[in-house]
């Protein structure tokens, strides 16, 4: 517990600091940290499968060297499509070239390993860029982190029904409900704050608390989406880069749902609801 107090107390001031400043300082940080998050998901699964390590990293890398150019939205963010087609047909390309010693699995983890944290992480970087993102985009952390927190109190307080017993013995169906109410009511909290100090004209409280309630739920989806990839590849952590919370996956597995979800729902549904940003 030590540890982690510790790494958070050393980690929170430099993503605050990261995320505030945005640009090419947390597109480096963000690609950093999707190279150490891609190569942990490939080696949970090297015990059973083979992987194509070099051409993740390689459609990462592309990625994010492109990511940095795609705001304002122009014709690059065909590009950001184009990527991951590119990598399936490449990884395929392998059984037909390599086929005593690659199989289709193999690909389908190469190219799922690209999508599930390449694709996921850096939506945090084309929210923060994106115009006004400087303050959306914590929603995505108030969203994980704070219902993270709630779930902790109130699953201490009232929990007795086990959430998911399978993958996650201590969550609880009083500290999934609870934290999905606490990181709403910070999201409005935070939009309040913001319409005070007069940063936004418009009172978004509630759509803050709407965002922050539908990526809460996403979080928890996220967070045991990776116990059960654990379970399945025999890992209690994906890593120890962080200590007291393991790997890079294990830190930011609510965040990889959280993020996506955040930016589908201001890209894609905010022209559609007059109460969101």
């Amino acid at each position: 517990m030590l540890k982690r107090i510790i790494s958070g107390i050393v980690g929170l001031p430099i993503l605050i600091l990261l995320v505030i400043n945005g640009g090419i300082w947390l597109q480096i940080s963000l690609g950093l940290i999707i190279f150490i998050g891609l190569r942990e998901f490939y080696t949970a699964f090297d015990s059973t499968l083979k992987p194509v390590h070099y051409l993740g990293f390689i459609f990462a890398a592309l990625h994010i060297v492109v990511m940095g150019q795609t705001f304002p939205l122009d014709n690059s963010y065909i590009i950001i499509l184009a990527i991951p087609i590119i990598l399936s047909i490449a990884t395929l390309s392998l059984i037909v070239v390599r086929y005593r010693t690659t199989n289709i699995l193999d690909c389908a983890t190469t190219t799922f390993g690209y999508i599930y944290v390449v694709l996921t992480l850096s939506t945090i970087y084309f929210l923060r860029e994106w115009q006004g993102g400087t303050y959306e985009i914590w929603l995505v952390f108030i969203a994980a982190w704070g219902c993270d927190t709630g779930a902790y109190f109130f699953g201490r307080a009232f929990g007795k029904r086990k959430l998911a017993p399978a993958l996650s013995p201590a969550k609880t169906v009083a500290g999934s409900v609870g934290g999905t109410i606490t990181a709403a009511l910070l999201g409005a909290l935070y939009g309040l704050i913001l319409y005070n100090l007069e940063v936004t004209y418009v009172n978004y409280a509630l759509g803050y608390a709407a965002i922050t309630f539908i990526c809460s739920i996403f979080a928890q989806i996220g967070d045991l989406a990776a116990s059960s990839i654990k379970r399945h590849t025999g890992k209690k952590d994906f890593g120890n880069i962080m200590p007291g919370h393991g790997g890079i996956l294990d830190r930011f597995d609510s965040i990889i749902f959280a993020a996506p979800t955040a930016f589908i729902i201001l890209f894609v549904f905010s022209p559609f609801f007059d109460f969101l940003p």
